[in-house]
């Protein structure tokens, strides 16, 4: 079956954004239990028929309009590495993390293998515009379930685009005004980040809090009154070391406030919004976390989010503006300090013989060198990834992490401690 559907205003902005700027999200799972390329390529072509977006490419018809279509698109492409070979998951992430995809030809996802025998890593890599963290989880559960047990004639789900799932009035003016404001770069009093140069090299470093850290983290946050998120802002605006506040790009899921729920839908269904968090050096972390939880829950609204994909149905621009438009902006100066994206994942951790373990997120969606981190929540463990240009990366994570161990541990059974990225 084709599919073929008009580009919304918001995917349009996030595909011409992908023209000039990086655009790739990924998701990568460690598997216990065997599994061989042939049998993953059967796995990925019926996933790709139950979700079509994975088998788009976008076809261009005028200044102002484009498509996505399921026609005359390339098999799925799948890389196969052997483990041990000296090329570590990271590696592998940077490599994948910095191949664009050509839109105009797609797919807008492939796969990488690095089978190790007995386990597997599999690396699952898209183009903004046709996934976003929970569409990869999706991809991930469906891909496992059909490597346990083949099944045929599974329902096709359709992925509309989240403009039209949004609740109220198809046009309001103050959505425009909203998500200008929004667009502007709040508190520049830390300086704008320096733009990488071509030869900056990109870096992905990956941690893991075992159970009772996760365990020891959570119970403080609820007992102080607040979230993981706030805490983590604030933890990484203390981690900078700079006075000013820190501008933390904060990743919003649409599926809550859209009808009805795009439940099992592989699509762009995220936004995102600037926050400034003040460090607060002179208050104690968790007054500070419950005031960041506070404004948090205020940009989370549903009528502060509408706005972030409703207002580009008022900004009638051609692609090739809009494309300047942010390349521009984005060399000129960042729009953030850090980027802090955080989700539950609640899928299976069991498929027949197959075990999942691990599962880490990385994107790679900015010029400027700003640490981009994800923060995934998935079988009683937080998996943490951030992707870089900038040396201190890194460094910026474990700093954070030692201002959430020295807040949580007063109380705490346990204390989230991680020593050394993984490799």
């Amino acid at each position: 079956m084709t599919v073929r559907r008009r580009l919304s205003p918001y995917e349009r902005v996030v595909w011409a954004a992908g023209e000039a700027l990086p655009a790739t999200i990924a998701a990568a799972v460690h598997v216990e239990g065997a599994t061989t390329p042939d049998r993953l390529r059967h796995a990925l072509a019926a996933v790709r028929t139950r979700h079509p977006l994975l088998g788009a490419r976008v076809e261009r018809t005028g200044p102002w309009r484009a498509w996505l279509t399921t026609r005359d698109v390339p098999q799925t492409p799948l890389r196969v590495v052997t483990a041990g070979a000296g090329r570590p998951l990271t590696r592998v992430m940077e490599e994948e993390l910095q191949r664009p995809f050509t839109a105009a030809t797609g797919p807008l996802a492939r796969f990488v293998l690095v089978d190790g025998g007995t386990s597997f890593d599999l690396l699952a890599v898209f183009h903004h515009v046709v996934a976003d963290g929970h569409s990869a989880a999706i991809v991930i559960r469906d891909v496992l379930e059909h490597l346990a047990a083949p099944a045929t004639g599974r329902p096709v789900v359709a992925a509309p685009p989240a403009d039209g799932l949004l609740p109220g009035p198809r046009v309001r003016p103050s959505d425009f005004v909203k998500l200008s404001r929004s667009l502007r770069i709040p508190g520049q009093a830390s300086g704008p980040a320096p733009a990488c140069s071509p030869a900056t090299a990109l870096t992905c470093r990956t941690w893991t809090l075992d159970r009772a850290e996760t365990s020891a983290l959570l119970e403080r946050c609820r007992a102080e009154g607040t979230t993981v998120h706030a805490a983590l802002c604030t933890a990484f605006a203390r981690a900078r070391r700079v006075p000013a506040p820190t501008r933390v790009a904060v990743a919003a899921d649409l599926r809550r406030i859209l009808v009805p729920v795009p439940r099992d839908s592989v699509g762009l269904y995220a936004a995102s919004f600037v926050l400034p968090v003040d460090p607060g050096p002179g208050q104690g972390f968790w007054k500070r976390a419950r005031d960041v939880k506070e404004r948090l829950h205020r940009r989370l609204n549903p009528e502060e989010l509408r706005p972030l994909v409703a207002g580009f149905r008022l900004m009638p621009l051609p692609h090739r503006m809009i494309t300047a438009l942010l390349h521009r902006s984005e060399k000129k100066s960042a729009r953030f300090d850090v980027s802090l994206s955080n989700m539950r994942v609640s899928i299976p951790d069991r498929y027949g013989d197959l075990r999942l373990t691990a599962l880490h997120g990385v994107a790679h969606t900015t010029l400027s060198g700003a640490p981009l981190v994800i923060l995934v929540g998935f079988g009683g463990r937080l998996f943490l990834s951030v992707t870089s240009t900038d040396p201190d990366a890194a460094g910026l994570c474990e700093r954070a992490v030692a201002h959430l161990r020295a807040a949580v541990a007063p109380t705490a059974a346990g204390t989230p401690a991680l020593a050394r990225p993984e490799s």
